[in-house]
């Protein structure tokens, strides 16, 4: 097994060395975490390094998920414009929000019949435009987005035929990760359960609030890396202060 590393030290120790090449790392967190911004922080390291990031978008308008990325110091703009980040906007796609940067992918005329064919299109179109010594990070964001806005069934034909593709010519020939992001707290257990089977490796988040105020919890119980082994971090997230509005 190849290994990517992440550029963030204790991630990769976590891990057992980084994150596995052609494997699917999960970062779940619940409704108060800030767990999301790992992923983000990730993909900003490996651009730095070197590799083309790709996300799929399924949650918010383009304009909303930047402020997200820019929490994380990632300039999508910046990044599309030169060459290392590109976006297949499927919400966009969804909801008819045009986009006109040549970095923001999306699918004319969405439909649940025609929609997984032509995301495959756009896989293949992608991949002419990235050089094949490139390693490439898939950023997807969200599945709990993919599980609302296009429901259940979609959600599970849009993954198994991604995963799918990447396993023929010309995906099969690229150096790839795949990063999911998932909000648990928003799907049923279930999902949760059987995207944790799905990954190869999984970092999950668990916010607490108590009475030193908000925490957070990061396990890493899952990774097939030979020299993994289970861990587990707290870290306080909050500070008290004292406001007076009354």
């Amino acid at each position: 097994m190849r290994i990517v590393r992440t550029g963030l030290e204790d991630i990769d120790a976590a891990l057992g060395g980084g994150i596995i090449e052609r494997g699917s790392l999960l970062i779940a967190y619940d409704k108060r975490s800030l767990g999301w911004i790992l992923g983000l922080k990730i993909v900003k390291h490996l651009i730095e390094s070197g590799a083309i990031a790709v996300i799929l978008n399924t949650t918010l308008p383009i304009s909303r998920f930047d402020l997200r990325l820019k929490c994380a110091g990632l300039d999508l703009h910046k990044a599309g414009e030169e060459g290392k980040l590109y976006i297949i906007d499927l919400f966009g796609s969804k909801y008819g929000i045009p986009s006109r940067e040549p970095y923001i992918l999306q699918i004319s005329d969405w439909s649940e019949d025609t929609g997984i064919v032509k995301l495959l299109n756009v896989y293949r179109e992608l991949s002419s435009k990235v050089p094949k010594d490139s390693l490439v990070v898939i950023l997807v964001a969200t599945l709990e987005g993919l599980y609302h806005d296009f429901e259940y069934p979609i959600m599970k034909r849009i993954l198994r035929a991604s995963v799918a593709s990447l396993e023929k010519e010309p995906l099969n020939e690229f150096r790839i990760i795949i990063i999911s992001l998932l909000n648990a707290s928003a799907v049923p257990e279930h999902i949760t359960a059987w995207l944790f089977t799905q990954s190869e490796q999984v970092i999950e988040f668990v916010s607490h609030i108590g009475p030193s105020g908000l925490e957070e919890t990061i396990l890493v119980p899952k990774s097939v890396l030979p020299k993994f082994m289970p861990h587990h971090y707290r870290v306080k997230l909050s500070k008290e202060h004292f406001i007076q509005l009354f």
